[in-house]
């Protein structure tokens, strides 16, 4: 993996990306229940037989997501997995990619406005107008465009360019805990051609909680984990639950690939996607670390991954890929717009052009602490080197392309996956159980649902009370994930929590069993559902 200089990237990569497939579907919304629509492969674009002149105003999509550690994407090469995150890497095979794009604040309500802004934060400044009383939406207002802002943490576009708009920033939780495809989706039914737009979208996306998987299913109904608090600090001195978490991540995150897609094809549908500038990231990223008592937070031994954030810039026309180095930053992003469009943001920005010759000297990462009382500073070298270790560590448990390789670097006893249960010598009898959580949800898959559930969790009771114990789960005869049980700090329960392929789990009636390992990968039943 390289964090280089500028350069193209190789003309067979370029003709893999451009024609690569996407996930998309019709305009059907991608929403809960019976209306949800698989997202199935669809081509990005169609050939260009001859290019239009770019207009004088382009179209502007900005897509801000949110909790996005950019070196996510990577595959192997260095480059983004065009296996996993087929859009992606679609998008950046049109567009300029910086791969060491990076935050300067690690709170959303800071770290969207400067966005939006290109202002450093400040201690005391709220994310509305009056904290913002100048952005890049009075830019395009002047030019008269149409404005459609859909922020979902911030209220920074005042409502006489936004009709309708709030004048207070929303409340973050609410917006996290439902509705999140639904709103994509109407921000999506927005743009259409016509009069130049600007159309800006804060998406909640990869953020957890996590419950989305590629296809476009959820795992369950509702946003609440089946075991409270497995995703926050109480969790977060476990191992094997880190890497479990970070899986149903990187499944959420190949979701928002499948978004990614439906934006690309609907901008084609409409003839749009030559004439629009498209700029995404992200607020902030998030640290995958063991025993620690934060990951949002930044502190000099999780920059690496706190402040790594996706930026990828397709200016109007462009079709060729480029590969840009500078150390862009998120306060760069409205002047980079900016500087693309050939306009004049008509105030005095801490950021500027991420294309700029003072972007391209830039060789520190520098963020202050949520508190502002100090400074985190790493310079680039050090940097680009942590952030290769963590990379190779996420490749060598969790895999990179096809989607399989996700459930067969964690977890011991791992050559016992694939194998069947009948096949396998069972161990001796234990007083051991367990209760699998929504039990009944394997009884009857319907994918038409939009509930595949891929997560199979809940509690133990038995002897050897405050010890782990190695599990295996099998799907319907086959052993398809191993793990280990865990503790939530200050909890005395045992718990367990493993993610199955989707595939594993058939349409109608499946079969699912928990059994615990042992010696010589014999396997004792502890529940069947």
């Amino acid at each position: 993996m390289r964090f280089v200089a500028t350069r193209v990237l190789p003309a067979l990569i370029v003709v893999g990306v451009v024609l690569a497939l996407i996930f998309g579907t019709s305009d059907d919304p991608v929403g809960q229940g019976s209306e949800r629509a698989a997202l199935s492969a669809q081509p990005l674009l169609r050939p260009v037989a001859r290019r239009a002149a770019v207009p004088r105003r382009p179209h502007v999509i900005l897509l801000i997501l949110d909790e996005f550690p950019a070196d996510s994407l990577l595959a192997r090469d260095g480059r983004i997995d065009p296996v996993r995150y087929p859009n992606f890497a679609a998008l950046a095979g049109n567009a300029t990619w910086f791969p060491n794009a990076h935050t300067v604040y690690d709170s959303t309500t800071k770290a969207v406005p400067l966005i939006l802004d290109g202002i450093r934060p400040r201690p005391g400044t709220s994310a509305d107008r009056s904290g913002h009383p100048r952005s890049i939406f009075d830019m395009f207002a002047r030019r008269r465009y149409r404005i459609v802002s859909a922020e979902e943490a911030s209220a920074i576009c005042p409502p006489r360019f936004c009709r309708g708009a709030p004048t207070r920033r929303p409340a973050i939780l609410p917006h996290l805990g439902h509705g999140r495809p639904e709103r994509f989706e109407r921000f999506l039914r927005t743009i259409r051609p016509g009069r130049p737009g600007f159309w800006v979208k804060h998406m909640l996306l990869p953020h957890g909680p996590y419950l989305y998987l590629p296809s476009g299913a959820q795992t369950r109904p509702g946003a609440r984990d089946p075991l409270p608090g497995m995703l926050s600090v109480p969790g977060f001195h476990d191992p094997f639950l880190t890497r479990h978490n970070e899986q149903r991540y990187l499944l959420q995150l190949g979701y928002v690939d499948g978004l990614i897609g439906r934006l690309l094809r609907r901008l084609d549908q409409l003839n749009m996607y030559d004439d629009t500038l498209i700029a995404v990231t992200a607020d902030h990223g998030f640290a995958w670390q063991v025993g620690v008592e934060t990951r949002r937070s930044v502190r000099d031994w999780n920059v690496e991954e706190l402040a790594p954030v996706p930026l990828i810039v397709k200016a109007p026309g462009q079709r060729r890929p480029r590969i840009n180095g500078a150390y862009a930053r998120t306060l760069d992003v409205a002047p980079t717009i900016a500087d693309v469009l050939d306009f004049r943001l008509g105030y005095r920005t801490d950021g500027r052009s991420a294309f700029s010759d003072a972007a391209r000297r830039l060789r520190v990462v520098r963020l202050p602490t949520r508190d502002f009382s100090a400074i985190v500073r790493l310079s680039g070298r050090r940097w680009e080197a942590r952030r290769r270790r963590v990379v190779r560590r996420r490749l060598r448990q969790l895999g990179s392309g096809d989607w399989a390789s996700l459930y067969t670097g964690i977890g011991p006893n791992r050559a016992l996956l694939g194998r069947r249960t009948d096949e396998l010598q069972p161990a001796a009898a234990t007083r051991a159980r367990a209760s699998i959580a929504r039990e009944s949800a394997f009884s009857d898959v319907r994918r038409a649902t939009g509930i595949v559930p891929t997560q199979i969790a809940g509690d133990l009771r038995g002897p050897r009370a405050g010890r782990k114990r190695d599990l295996a789960v099998a799907v319907n005869g086959r052993i398809e994930a191993v793990g280990r049980s865990f503790y939530l700090k200050g909890d005395v329960t045992e718990h367990f929590a493993l993610n199955v392929p989707e595939a594993s789990l058939r349409e109608g009636q499946n079969t699912v069993e928990l059994f615990e390992v042992g010696a010589g990968g014999r396997l004792r039943l502890l529940a069947t559902a």
